[in-house]
């Protein structure tokens, strides 16, 4: 009746723990069961890269639904014609030959990080220091050139670190998938979220409306589209889309 839905009781380290055992011990595709639902498990990564180049497999799981408590409508949760749609739009911006406006400020941050790696001092936890990188590095590539607050830091870590438990909690929880009993039980949460994620998004609006300011004063004819820096079609995507934010970011 239940199937090997016992896999994913006890906490996320015993869950996380029982999924590695099993794909250890199973070689290429197999199958477990949550009740009546099967899931299909690709062990192997050339069977992986089959599956995910096969047009008949793009059209999203109902799992992925779960991400609209917190994304909204976007590309993660859509179905097939929405996302090819929205894919054919941003494909040049994430061709891979656009990396190479973005080395400056790859290297800048690079640099910082090393500086701070370089001083002597008792062993660690240092994930701050790489996600405060790895965040100016976003922001200065993607949404503005002007540094990140402190304040804004805090409240992307917040929300990072809450979201993403909570949604963890809601995949391996199979009895969080029901909409109404997951609002019940993290509705306090959901609400501080949502109210931290606007609260970034106006941050984030505010510095697109500067980087648009900034390439109109570059290009002033918005007709000469080959004029326009690359890095900055994506500001103009996410700019008239705001549900693509999510796969913009990334």
């Amino acid at each position: 009746i239940i199937g090997n839905a016992l896999l994913f009781f006890g906490d996320i380290v015993n869950v996380t723990r029982n999924l590695l055992k099993i794909t250890t011990e199973f070689k290429g595709i197999f199958c477990i069961w949550i009740g009546p639902v099967p899931l299909f498990v690709v062990v192997d990564p050339a069977d992986t890269q089959v599956i995910l180049n096969s047009s008949s497999t793009l059209e999203k799981d109902n799992v992925y639904s779960l991400f609209k408590t917190f994304l909204g409508n976007g590309l993660l949760s859509a179905p097939v014609h929405t996302w090819k749609k929205y894919r054919k739009l941003i494909n040049p911006v994430l061709h891979p030959s656009n990396v190479e406006h973005f080395l400056p400020v790859f290297n800048e941050v690079g640099r910082k990080l090393t500086e701070r790696f370089s001083v002597s001092s008792s062993p660690s936890d240092r994930i701050d220091d790489i996600f405060d990188m790895a965040l100016d590095a976003v922001m200065k590539t993607v949404i503005s050139r002007n540094p990140v607050t402190d304040e804004t830091k805090m409240d992307i870590k917040y929300l990072l670190d809450s979201i993403g438990r909570i949604f963890i909690l809601r995949i391996f929880k199979v009895w969080l998938h029901i909409e109404s009993l997951f609002n019940l039980v993290y509705w306090k949460e959901l609400r501080k979220a949502h109210e931290i994620m606007d609260k970034c998004m106006n941050t984030i609006n505010e510095g697109w409306k500067e980087e648009e300011t900034i390439r109109k004063e570059i290009n002033p004819d918005a007709n000469l589209s080959n004029a326009r820096l690359s890095g900055i079609n994506l500001l103009d995507i996410m700019f008239e889309n705001q549900p693509l934010i999510t796969e913009g970011h990334d």
